[in-house]
């Protein structure tokens, strides 16, 4: 069963983003995110989970990230599949990389997004991008 909250209840759910994701999206913890996760039934320890940040203009996807001994289960995906429900039009920003993962997820590649994740794309490929060697993607699933 999918749960949902705010990122601040979880500490360690912060722990995780920081220790495991390679450039730590900071804006997930300062906007104290939405987030939706499902738990282990036997310890109640969140396994799979994913951030949810809300602009003023659209709504964005953060950190998605399942435990190394939960993957595999499809867990991450039943979780954006709850997101892409519950909010209609999502947008993220991903590696070039994890494109095929989210186009499995009905998302789209959007070449040119002129909102704030377009913003900040470009910020972050002129430059933290060139520093740590990829750049990053914008995608969309459009609820129909």
């Amino acid at each position: 069963m999918i749960k949902s909250s705010r990122l601040w209840i979880h500490p360690s759910i912060i722990w995780t983003i920081i220790k495991n994701t390679p450039t730590l999206d900071p804006l997930v913890i300062l906007l104290n995110s939405k987030l939706y996760y499902i738990e282990n039934k036997e310890n109640h320890k969140i396994v799979s989970f994913a951030t949810v940040k809300k602009w003023s203009d659209c709504i964005e996807i953060g950190t998605v990230y399942t435990n190394p001994q939960h993957r595999g289960k499809r867990l991450a995906g039943k979780i954006i599949s709850k997101i892409k429900k519950d909010y209609g039009t999502i947008w993220l920003l991903c590696k070039k990389e994890l494109i095929k993962y989210y186009k499995k997820q009905s998302f789209k590649v959007i070449n040119k997004a002129e909102n704030s994740i377009g913003k900040r794309q470009r910020l972050f490929n002129d430059t933290l991008g060139k520093i740590l060697k990829y750049q990053l993607v914008v995608m969309m699933n459009k609820k129909v």
